[in-house]
């Protein structure tokens, strides 16, 4: 069973290098010029389930090898594969240093979030003890109940109409 699998993964790879994959999704990416051989690509072609190609490991540095050195043709840029390598190298640490500022960048913004909460939450603090100290000692203690047991989502309504 293992060489029928290493066959059929060989005959993918053949076909997905001459373009000519039987795969219907395979096809249309074909059509469009978006086919990439790599292991998920050949592993559909074979009809194989996915991880199929693990365990072949020898398949898998094949389907590696033919992958760069398909990108080396197509790639109008890069004449070795050395330099399909770098330049690939040299995106991906340009995304993380995108990345790292982006982080960089929410850090201060949730730092500025934090301060300016704090500083709510000592003036509604301010708020609360200048009330408090308006309503007649009797009061205090329901009110301060109210406010205790209030939760984040539920508003304490006063009623400030009244004149002591």
């Amino acid at each position: 069973m293992s060489q029928l699998t290493k066959n059929r993964l060989i005959d993918a790879l053949e076909r997905l290098l001459a373009g000519q994959p039987e795969n219907r999704e395979l096809m249309r990416k074909a059509r469009e010029g978006k086919l990439k051989i790599n292991p998920s690509s050949v592993e559909k072609e074979a009809g194989l389930s996915v991880g199929s190609l693990r365990r072949h490991l020898d398949i898998r540095k094949m389907v590696e090898n033919k992958s760069l050195v398909s990108r080396v043709a197509n790639d109008e840029s890069s004449q070795t594969p050395i330099e399909v390598l770098q330049a690939e190298v040299k995106a991906l640490k340009n995304n993380k240093t995108q990345a790292n500022k982006k982080k960089k960048e929410y850090l201060e913004l949730a730092r500025s979030h934090e301060k300016a909460l704090a500083i709510q939450a000592a003036s509604h603090i301010k708020m609360v003890q200048e009330i408090m100290g308006m309503l007649h000692e009797s009061q205090r203690e329901v009110a301060m109940d109210k406010v205790v047991n209030a939760r984040a989502d539920n508003i304490v309504k006063g009623d400030f109409t009244k004149k002591i």
